[in-house]
């Protein structure tokens, strides 16, 4: 699916039929609120970016990023399909650092992670805090990230903003990812709990919660 409208029965029955995003989706809507401010790293074609902003309602505000301009393009698409006047889009990746780095196009996935034999391509980065203190922004109450392994890179460019902010953090983990820069889920937790989140695993067959991370694909973190 690429255009879709959110209230529409075409696009619940696309939610029920891909696992997945259906998961994703039904997990951030219950964990955002209206009047919330939330950044979308990793927005793709907007499914999660057009759940939010539709959950924040217009007192909230959604800042969505996504580097691969084929993706931005149908982003762009969606959020004026939807009449959605409460989101902000930039195309550019998140990361610890502003500048630009090479991005690797993997089928429907993009990221950091090298691999040969695939389509590479510069992208602009900015990171968490940078970009809240340039736009003049008080405060984030959620960050939802898909991010193919820059999580961790992520979560140290947003210190001041985590250490800030009661932020709620929905992450998906890609743990092949993780391991091919040197690092792991665990190194993603104890960062977080010396910020003084309480972390769990979060299982998308049932959205149960827990403390599987050996096993786990996602991560919910809050104060």
């Amino acid at each position: 699916m690429e255009i879709f409208i959110y209230n529409s029965l075409a696009f619940r029955d696309f939610l029920k039929e891909h696992d997945h995003e259906g998961a994703e989706v039904k997990f951030l809507e219950s964990i955002v609120e209206d009047g919330m401010n939330v950044i979308d790293i990793g927005a793709n074609i907007g499914i999660t970016t057009v759940a939010i902003a539709k959950n924040v309602g217009k007192a909230g505000r959604v800042f969505a990023f996504e580097p691969v301009a084929e993706y931005f393009d149908i982003l762009k698409k969606n959020i004026s399909t939807n009449g959605l006047e409460n989101v902000e889009l930039y195309e550019q990746a998140v990361t610890d650092q502003v500048g630009k780095v090479d991005f690797y196009q993997k089928g429907l996935s993009s990221g950091i992670v090298r691999e040969k034999g695939v389509k590479r391509r510069k992208v602009s980065t900015t990171a968490v805090d940078r970009f809240l203190s340039e736009k003049k922004i008080d405060g984030i109450d959620v960050m939802n990230m898909d991010c193919e392994g820059s999580e961790l890179l992520v979560l140290q460019g947003a210190r001041e903003t985590l250490r800030k902010n009661s932020v709620r953090i929905f992450c998906e983990i890609h743990t092949d990812f993780l391991r091919q820069l040197g690092q792991s889920i665990g190194d993603i937790v104890e960062y977080l709990q010396k910020l003084a989140f309480k972390v769990k695993s979060v299982s998308l067959d049932d959205l149960s919660i827990g403390n599987d991370f050996e096993n786990c694909k996602y991560i919910y973190a809050q104060k």
